[in-house]
């Protein structure tokens, strides 16, 4: 049953937190396309569909939804895609490379980024040639997050807008019409049905906090996302049908968007075949690799381990280990702690119980 008091009959007019939002959907499911390599639980339909394009299809997707992204991103929340697109085809080029570098200008991932918060940004210096701008850019996102060859690639086209606008909008409106426009009309219905389920219920009793564990299933730091789900005018959950386990966030004016695995409320009475079917094999995903169901047995068996531990005893390299497990941390079915100054590593009997379950209701019902 749910961890929280909810009460199912609204007693008073309040605003749905659950919205399927077909614009910010629709692009969250095209960037798990560029981005959702070795991510288990993401559904099967991203791993056919970057499969099918070339692989200059696929860099050129990349290209737009990585290292043009937030040329693209909605700046109002749109009821069709259609109509994004239609609005995104109206901005003018010099719009679409500003908001690019009105974004860059905020992002502040890394220490070196965080000594010159909030100092004004020389783009001149910046944009004078390619090393400058990936050398600006990995000051602001890191190493990790960084692909050279796309952000080069990229500052062809931030020095010339209006090449940028034809290739991000030409691009959006192709894969739309080959990809994505006939997978929209099939999952729509159920991420509708989703949103009204979760909808039914009023959660406005809980904190914001609650709220996320509640829809999402995850913990949140209480510095995650610098804490701004909490000074956001709304906070909105978006239910995909892709998304698998994981959760990603948006922002858009004075709203907070969480984007989740489209699935009913835990404790609901709501059947949605389809829905169920999608969260069991997200939820089964993660478990159908031997060597991670090894990892999490092995942690089961010892309470918690640290990973040089788990590298001891499986004779995986770090970077194997390490990878192991952020896939069962992304998923739930690991927690990290911290031991002593050392990260710690802890199994969620609660989430395999809950996977257990699942299945079982499913199949031989509840």
């Amino acid at each position: 049953m749910p961890p929280f008091d909810i009460n199912l009959e609204k007693t008073t007019i309040a605003e749905n937190i659950i919205e399927i939002e077909p614009a910010l959907n629709a692009l969250e499911s095209m960037f798990l396309v560029s981005n959702a390599h070795d991510q288990p639980g993401i559904h099967e339909w991203i791993a056919k569909t970057r499969a099918s394009m070339t692989s200059d299809e696929f860099f050129r997707h990349k290209l737009v939804l990585i290292g043009l992204h937030y040329s693209i991103m909605p700046t109002t929340a749109e009821t069709t895609f259609e109509a994004y697109l239609a609005k995104l085809e109206k901005t003018s080029p010099s719009m679409l490379r500003e908001r690019l570098l009105n974004a860059y200008s905020g992002i502040y991932f890394t220490e070196e980024a965080r000594k010159g918060a909030n100092q004004p940004v020389n783009w001149d210096e910046v944009l004078s040639s390619a090393e400058n701008y990936v050398k600006f850019l990995r000051s602001r996102f890191g190493e990790k997050l960084m692909d050279e060859d796309i952000e080069i690639r990229a500052y062809d086209y931030v020095i010339d807008p209006a090449a940028l606008k034809q290739l991000v909008t030409g691009h959006i409106r192709w894969f739309w019409k080959n990809h994505l426009q006939a997978e929209w009309t099939r999952v729509r219905p159920m991420l509708e049905e989703s949103a009204r389920a979760f909808n039914k219920l009023n959660l406005s009793a809980m904190t914001r906090a609650d709220q996320i564990k509640f829809v999402t299933g995850k913990e949140i730091e209480e510095d995650q996302w610098g804490g701004q789900y909490e000074t956001a005018g709304r906070l909105i959950f978006v239910p995909n049908a892709h998304l698998g386990p994981y959760i990603h966030k948006s922002i858009i004016g004075d709203n907070f968007y969480i984007h989740f695995g489209a699935h009913t409320p835990e404790g609901s009475d709501e059947k949605i075949p389809e829905l169920d079917r999608s969260e069991i094999v997200s939820r089964l995903s993660p478990l159908a690799d031997s060597t991670r169901l090894q990892i999490l047995h092995l942690i089961i068996e010892k309470g918690e381990m640290r990973s040089q531990e788990i590298m001891e005893a499986t004779n995986l390299s770090q970077p194997s280990v390490s990878r192991y497990l952020s896939q069962l941390t992304a998923t739930s079915y690991l927690q990290e702690r911290r031991k002593n100054g050392a990260k710690v590593y802890i199994a969620s009997k609660d989430s395999i119980e809950k996977t257990l379950k699942a299945v079982t209701d499913f199949l031989l019902g509840s």
